[in-house]
């Protein structure tokens, strides 16, 4: 009977993550070097290590016009570490699960710190942006589904001409699958190191919230036509895009049918890690609903 208690523990904690979880982003990969993200559903119980990941309330969404929508919910203000990054090196978010539903663009933009990033509030920045994917009509995917798809990772560039400094570098998921888009980013704290000297044009910069003001979303359950992705076009001073782009600015088909540092290992796999499934079903009873 024990046995069969514990496989079924198991079981329905392999289940959760498709019927209560979104998703954070778990670990950043930078230079090399992986670095644990704030777990929401841990770390405030603990006593945790410094961070480069700034924290996260939670796994769910920020609305477009929140003022916590730059780094998510008590994450504007600023974490204890900071990760060296050589300009024109990549950076990868690795995100603790993504649900298959939840479909829509993915970006990346900086901001300076303008100094020491770890005091540095959010709500100061202006970003520029690295890199940001729509729709693929030749796929029939949504950049969400790539990120998905690739172990629940993305990864963009820095470019390689930025002028050194302390950065903020945060990814961001947009799902569509509801009335109103969500919002769902994570800001993560480097210092660029190298000899570039570029620095993004006033109209490279924008506000946030303010960047998706004058957005127009489609409805992914029918026939769009054409998406535009919000903001200004990627910075081209060096290499800033993502590596692997599958979609222009501007696309237009069908929808898909579905509807001290602290370091850990290097290797990740695409299930979702298990102090977040043990820590989604002490949670079970007060997540909200997506």
């Amino acid at each position: 009977m024990l046995c069969l208690t514990v496989f079924s523990v198991f079981w329905f904690l392999n289940l959760l993550p498709n019927v209560a979880s979104h998703g954070f982003v778990h670990s950043v990969l930078v230079n090399g070097q992986e670095y644990q993200g704030w777990n929401p559903f841990s770390d405030p119980y603990v006593t945790t290590s410094p961070k480069v990941v700034r924290k996260v309330l939670n796994d769910g969404f920020v609305a477009g016009t929140d003022p916590d929508l730059p780094c998510h919910h008590e994450g504007n203000d600023g974490a204890g570490l900071v990760a060296e990054a050589t300009a024109g090196s990549q950076v990868t978010f690795r995100w603790s699960y993504w649900p298959g539903d939840h479909q829509g663009p993915v970006s990346t933009y900086m901001a300076s710190c303008n100094g020491d990033c770890t005091t540095f509030s959010a709500n100061s920045a202006r970003w520029f942006k690295l890199d940001a994917e729509g729709y693929d009509p030749a796929t029939r995917q949504w950049a969400a589904d790539k990120l998905r798809a690739n172990d629940n990772s993305w990864v963009s560039t820095i470019p390689a001409g930025l002028a050194p400094g302390q950065y903020l570098i945060r990814n961001e998921i947009v799902a569509l699958h509801s009335i109103t888009p969500q919002f769902y980013p994570s800001c993560t704290q480097i210092k660029v190191t190298g000899s570039g000297t570029g620095q993004p044009s006033q109209t490279d910069l924008v506000s946030i919230p303010g960047l998706y003001s004058n957005a127009v979303w489609p409805n992914i359950y029918s026939d769009f036509g054409t998406f535009s992705i919000p903001g200004p076009p990627p910075v081209t001073f060096g290499v800033g895009g993502n590596p692997t782009p599958i979609t222009p600015t501007v696309t237009s088909a069908r929808p898909t049918s579905t509807t001290g540092t602290t370091q850990v290992s290097n290797t990740s796999t695409a299930t979702t890690p298990a102090d977040v499934k043990i820590a989604i079903l002490i949670n079970a009873r007060i997540l909200p609903a997506a």
